[in-house]
């Protein structure tokens, strides 16, 4: 039971962080603070669609590994 409770409680930050990630980019602007290494090569509303669409997916990936000790203990509690 304390296993059940255990990936529940590990799944829901990571999950919520994968599906806000939009939400939280734009709260803490987390898109001012991506690199652009070719920014030469890009107009401007390119470079801030890429650095958005970076820092989202930054924040996606995060949530993922957030859940993933989440998702196991999961595959081991309800086996």
């Amino acid at each position: 039971m304390f296993l059940k409770i255990l990936s529940i409680i590990l799944l829901i930050p990571g999950f919520s962080c994968a599906i806000f990630s939009k939400f939280i980019v734009k709260k803490f602007n987390l898109h001012e603070k991506v690199e652009c290494d070719f920014e030469h090569q890009m107009k401007e509303e390119e470079i801030l669609e890429y650095k958005f669409n970076r820092a989202e997916v930054n924040t996606k990936i995060t949530g993922l590994l957030l859940a993933l000790p989440g998702v196991i203990l999961v595959l081991i509690a309800f086996k």
